[in-house]
């Protein structure tokens, strides 16, 4: 059986949100990091590499709803 497109659409949305909150809260503990007397230079690597990876994941999820999108619009009649 094939997945509904508004229920992967809306599956995507909720997962693009989740990520968003997540890379605040990262981008928080970074700023949080920085203004520390003497920030942990370690640590600094380990919260950027995670806010990459969730940059990463959020493009993907961009992509998805892209890709249900695009065939939606070329179904419309002009």
């Amino acid at each position: 059986m094939k997945p509904n497109p508004k229920v992967k659409a809306f599956t995507l949305q909720i997962r693009l949100a989740k990520l968003r909150l997540k890379h605040r809260k990262i981008k928080a503990k970074i700023a949080t990091e920085l203004n520390r007397g003497a920030p942990c230079d370690s640590q600094l690597h380990g919260l950027k590499q995670q806010r990459l990876g969730i940059r990463h994941e959020m493009v993907e999820c961009l992509s998805g709803l892209r890709q249900i999108a695009q065939p939606a619009a070329a179904q419309r009649p002009n």
